[in-house]
């Protein structure tokens, strides 16, 4: 009910700000006379989205440092600016009364300039936030739906390319020129989450850590949900070729990888992880990450983690979502992730060992 009445909201809200504004000079980026003085970044999404862009966001508060940069986050990947600086965030929800609260907080943070960072359609909800506060620029991509009237359209380069590259054209719209070989993709953590992954390798054999292969059971996409006989299948592969497979789980699935693991000899199983932040820190231990959750393959690979990722074929879209700047396999079948086979994930496995080196990830005290 609150989804339907804040959808609605939406939508008359929209064709308010719509009835405002005519005909107007549309750029493909931001003139280099323009003042910024505060810049508002909408990505109130899933914690894979936020993952794949902090880097960028960091490079912008840091190439604008006379400038205020705000971001509108969700509940879900907010926890993830937790020990970030220079931030200012605006929570975001469904619910219609945080909403209207995210809404007036944006009308005084008073941006120059809003950016919507999504790249398959215009967002109603980023250009009514660039509308309401008044913002002068409004930046959005140049894609296959511009139906709003974003007053600065990005070009995008034809082709397939991924996210975090279109995302970086899209805010060098602002006016300066990003670097990608300059980005920093770690996760900020502090002592609490190393300390908790430090203790969990210590219990585990400190020998294990940068040895032993991940294996996320997880997903919130129903599309993604790989089996337990495959899961159990692919532990009991790995332990007859040398290899300690970690299952890690979100924690209401912690007694699901229990149950898996005392059927699998040689299975270990990650604590659980009281926040996103907990789990960055325990990734950072694995030689490789086994993973049908897309949110989960950004994380790793924000770490340094390799990937082996396991993805719907139906998904037009998964060329840009795959990992990011780390060594990589992708596996996918016909129809669903539950028809891949354990024994291709193992061949993969053994191929990314391979491109890694047969000594894996040696980790050194966090």
């Amino acid at each position: 009910m609150l989804k339907e009445l804040e959808t609605a909201g939406r939508r008359v809200l929209s064709r308010a700000v719509l009835s405002h504004f005519g005909s107007s000079r549309v750029y493909q980026r931001i003139p280099e006379s323009a003042n910024l003085k505060r810049i508002l970044i909408m990505r109130w999404d899933a914690i894979g989205d936020m993952v794949v862009c902090l880097p960028l966001f960091r490079k912008i508060r840091d190439l604008f440092p006379e400038a205020e940069v705000g971001i509108v986050v969700s509940r879900r990947n907010n926890s993830l600016l937790k020990y970030e600086y220079g931030f200012h965030t605006i929570l975001y929800d469904s619910n219609p009364s945080v909403y209207l609260k995210s809404i007036i907080e944006a009308i005084r943070f008073r941006p120059d300039a809003v950016v919507d960072t999504r790249m398959h359609y215009d967002s109603t909800t980023s250009f009514i936030y660039g509308a309401v506060t008044g913002a002068e620029w409004t930046l959005s991509a140049s894609n296959r739906d511009n139906r709003l009237p974003f007053s600065v359209r990005v070009p995008m380069p034809p082709g397939r390319h991924h996210y975090a590259d279109l995302t970086r054209i899209l805010l060098e719209g602002l006016g300066r020129r990003i670097e990608p070989s300059e980005l920093d993709r770690e996760i900020s953590l502090s002592s609490e989450e190393t300390g908790f992954a430090n203790a969990f390798w210590r219990e585990a054999g400190l020998k294990l850590r940068g040895r032993s292969i991940g294996i996320n059971i997880s997903t919130r996409d129903p599309r993604h949900l790989w089996g337990e006989s495959s899961i159990k299948e692919l532990c009991s592969r790995l332990n007859s070729s040398g290899h300690v497979p970690i299952l890690i789980s979100t924690p209401d699935e912690h007694s699901k990888a229990l149950q898996i693991a005392s059927s699998s000899q040689g299975t270990l199983v990650a604590p659980v992880c009281p926040t996103i932040l907990h789990v960055a820190a325990l990734l950072k231990g694995f030689r490789i990450l086994v993973t049908p959750d897309t949110g989960i393959v950004h994380v790793a690979a924000s770490q340094g983690v390799p990937v082996v990722g396991l993805y719907c074929p139906n998904e037009s879209h998964l060329p840009l979502w795959y990992p990011w700047e780390v060594q990589h396999e992708i596996i996918s079948a016909p129809r669903s992730v539950a028809e891949i086979e354990a024994g291709d994930v193992q061949e993969a496995v053994e191929r990314l060992l391979e491109k890694v080196g047969v000594e894996g990830r040696l980790c050194q005290e966090f």
